[in-house]
């Protein structure tokens, strides 16, 4: 407990300064480089125990059930625009490969969702080849890991049309309030998430998040990375998707029912890329 204080000071410390020195010339340039120096979990163990552990049915479910609202986002804006832009891509390709999702999956996600706009030669030559390099498999080869809260939060702000980012760092207090109410969230709790948004403590304000929509007082952890974020409402939920896909409306917050088939994320599997890509 006295850890996670401490922790949680630091933070706050820390973000409060972030909305004052961000244009700053002089210091931006630091903080452009903090997102390489994250020393905390990336989560790389993660997606390689669970690979294979979900199904891509299950994704909108577990959407609202388990994603940040990050993640939910870029989910939700993929599923209603068929198309993501590079950042967005990245952002959301990543975290996807940290909570399971192989390759294989991966191919069939994304081009099943582009081909609703385009055609399938053009996905083929335009976008195969970023999401085989996402998962090291070509360019480089490299191994690369979701980002974490700081990266996101500091890094690569969206531009018009783009839905990456954090919503609490670079979204309007009324766009987060109408985020939180579809989410489920009353005026109430959606005051106490936004309250450290005020402050400018981003990631205390999704840990809030966090904890309101689990029914939880105080989360056992302090929040750093999104996948983080999806392995403690998976180990909360007690491994289980709550809702049936059909069965659950728009925008709902999933209700503490018993599991169900779609089960398949135990409790025991949760415990136990810039360069050379398409920017389109």
């Amino acid at each position: 407990a006295t850890r996670m204080f401490i922790h949680k000071s630091l933070v706050q410390k820390t973000l409060h300064h972030l909305s004052v020195v961000d244009d700053d010339e002089r210091i931006a340039p630091l903080l452009k480089s903090l997102k390489n120096r994250y020393l905390g979990e990336d989560f790389t163990d993660a997606g390689t125990q669970l690979a294979g552990g979900i199904q891509l049915q299950q994704i909108d479910t577990l959407s609202k059930e388990s994603f940040p609202p990050c993640m939910r986002h870029l989910h939700e804006s993929l599923r209603a625009e068929h198309h993501l832009k590079h950042f967005g891509r990245l952002q959301y390709g990543l975290f996807l490969k940290s909570i399971g999702m192989t390759l294989e999956q991966a191919m069939t996600f994304w081009r099943s969702e582009f081909i609703k706009k385009m055609e399938p030669d053009k996905f083929d030559k335009q976008y195969a080849y970023n999401v085989r390099h996402s998962y090291g498999k070509e360019g480089k080869r490299a191994n690369y890991t979701a980002y974490s809260c700081m990266k996101i939060i500091l890094s690569n702000p969206p531009g018009q049309g783009d839905h990456h980012g954090c919503p609490f760092r670079h979204w309007d207090e009324p766009h987060v309030r109408h985020m939180l109410s579809s989410h489920g969230l009353s005026q109430k709790n959606s005051d106490q998430v936004l309250r450290y948004t005020r402050d400018s403590h981003h990631q205390l304000a999704c840990q809030k998040y966090f904890e309101v929509i689990h029914g939880l007082t105080t989360a056992p952890f302090s929040l750093e990375h999104p996948t983080q974020f999806f392995l403690e409402s998976r180990k909360a939920r007690g491994g289980l998707l709550l809702v049936k896909q059909e069965d659950q409306q728009e925008g709902a917050t999933a209700p503490p029912v018993e599991g169900n088939e779609f089960g398949d994320i135990s409790v025991a599997d949760l415990e136990g890329l810039d360069d050379d890509m398409d920017t389109s």
